[in-house]
């Protein structure tokens, strides 16, 4: 046997410990880096600065400010149709004629109780007053003989001729003539308030009833245009009937009448700014002021009519486009902002020591496409912007980083404003 020769023994466990360094290194690495390659990956950016606006959204119709229906005001039968859908009307101008047999008879019969009653009130036509006035001249005649009788009694009486019985007697006559004679008057002034008076119902009944019958010639009560096919000529209708709805449809009496949910009608006011997008006009900025809100909502959809003005409408613009709107609650021109993504189940999270953290951040205004930061993160904080369901907090993770200004949408906005189109948000 040779002899033991250690320091070769020394030298093995030397190398030997080396490799299971260099092992352990190597796996340490590979762990490293199967831990790295496993870890959640997230999309990031930084906050800057950018304008923001906070608004509630809407769809809505371009309508007349004003529609006039043309209705039935009594039963009847459409007899004529004279417009038709689309055609431009003038005030005063008639649209259709109803007939109704009941309103002519009613009519005729009135006027030729009228006519009646104007002869009958005539001072000297009336057969009632002309029976009356002859009355009142034969009492003339009776009233000028008592006075002829009395004064020749007086004479008589003067040359002692008569008595004075026959005086008192002659004089008592002339009285009671002469009080028939104002009594008859009086019958006469009577009895001419009486047929006035029925004149003027007569004249009453008869202004009613040619005024229904009036009625059956429907008219516009408005320069416009008629904007739906009217009802069909031959047609029974009731009272009350909407045979057709007239507007004036000129640019400067159209409105935006927007559908606004029952949750966001307590934000809307007068004069309110609203920025709106009309499919008719794709990729323009149209805006406008809201004039009126109506207080009763729509039973089945909850939702409340609120009418926008144009602040200057286009020439082409046309009853019945539709579009959506964007009624402004409040706006900062200038703020520090992040994409809308950031803010997730009320707080926005940051990526710090390679880790999901929940920042601190103080949201502002809230839009379409992005978040006012008040206060409460870091300078140069990497901001989540994808989501993070699914992903706690302290997590290692992975990054990706996306332009700040190109993930707030304030490139394309700039790009869409240098083209004159609108923008998605109206930020």
């Amino acid at each position: 046997m040779g002899a033991y020769d250690g320091g070769s023994m020394s030298k093995r466990w030397t190398r030997l410990g080396g490799y299971l360094g260099i092992a352990l290194v190597v796996a340490a690495g590979a762990w490293w880096g199967v831990a790295t390659l496993m870890s959640p990956k997230v999309t990031i950016t930084r906050v800057t600065q950018g304008r923001v606006v906070q608004a509630f959204y809407a769809t809505g119709t371009v309508r007349p400010e004003r529609e006039f229906p043309i209705k039935a005001a009594s039963p009847g039968t459409l007899e004529k149709v004279l417009v038709d859908k689309g055609d431009n009307v003038k005030a005063g101008q008639p649209l259709a004629v109803l007939k109704d047999p009941a309103l002519q008879y009613r009519a005729d019969r009135a006027r030729a109780m009228l006519e009646e009653k104007q002869g009958r009130a005539d001072d000297k036509t009336s057969p009632v007053l002309v029976e009356v006035d002859a009355k009142i001249d034969a009492m003339g005649e009776m009233l000028a003989i008592s006075k002829r009788e009395m004064d020749r009694m007086a004479a008589m009486a003067g040359q002692s001729s008569a008595s004075s019985v026959d005086v008192d007697r002659a004089i008592d006559a002339y009285k009671v003539r002469w009080s028939e004679n104002e009594s008859l008057k009086a019958q006469r002034n009577a009895k001419l308030l009486e047929l006035r008076r029925e004149l003027q119902v007569a004249q009453a009944e008869y202004d009613a009833a040619k005024w229904d019958l009036e009625q059956q010639t429907l008219k516009s009560p408005i320069d416009g245009v008629v904007l739906d096919r009217p009802t069909s000529q031959g047609t029974r209708v009731a009272i009350n009937d909407v045979l057709m709805r007239v507007a004036d449809v000129s640019v400067n009496n159209l409105v935006m009448r927007a559908a606004v949910d029952e949750e966001d009608v307590t934000r809307c006011r007068d004069g309110q700014i609203v920025r709106m997008s009309l499919y008719a006009f794709a990729g323009e900025r149209i805006s406008g002021t809201v004039t009126r809100i109506y207080n009763e909502a729509d039973k089945d959809r909850r939702t409340f009519e609120v009418d926008v003005k144009f602040d200057a409408p286009d020439v082409k613009l046309a009853a019945g486009m539709t579009g959506e709107l964007a009624f402004v609650v409040a706006e900062k021109p200038v703020a520090d902002v992040v994409p809308s993504t950031a803010y997730q189940g009320g707080a926005v999270y940051v990526v710090r020591d390679r880790k999901i953290v929940r920042s601190g951040a103080k949201v502002g205004l809230t839009s379409f496409e992005r978040v006012e930061i008040e206060s409460g993160l870091q300078e140069n904080d990497a901001v989540v912007i994808s989501p993070i369901s699914g992903i706690a907090e302290g997590t290692r993770v992975r990054v990706t980083e996306i332009d700040p200004r190109e993930a707030a949408g304030l490139i394309k906005e700039e790009k869409q404003k240098a083209d004159g189109a609108a923008f998605k948000g109206f930020n």
